[in-house]
């Protein structure tokens, strides 16, 4: 069974704001008397937010891991240099 590559604790934003798009169009279309275009606006934002979301975490997480992998290099040069000064 092939594995996922996404991480198991990496928390996914999309679902969550289409519920919520989708209960705040569905309120607005009532309150409209169309309640079917309410639903269907409501949930192309909730759609379009949580994919702004989950971009910018991602794009976080990949900004901390590369800065995490630069310090790490830095600290193994630090030690060979104090290696060959002794």
């Amino acid at each position: 069974m092939p594995k996922n590559n996404k991480k198991e604790n990496e928390m996914q934003y999309m679902p969550i704001f289409m519920s919520i798009g989708l209960s705040v169009g569905l309120a607005i279309g009532a309150a409209t008397n169309n309640i079917s275009v309410g639903m269907c606006i409501g949930l192309g934002f909730g759609m379009c937010l949580g994919t702004i979301i989950d971009m910018l975490n991602r794009r976080k997480a990949e900004n901390s891991n590369s800065t995490d992998a630069e310090e790490f290099k830095n600290t193994v040069e630090n030690k060979e240099e104090t290696n060959v000064e002794e």
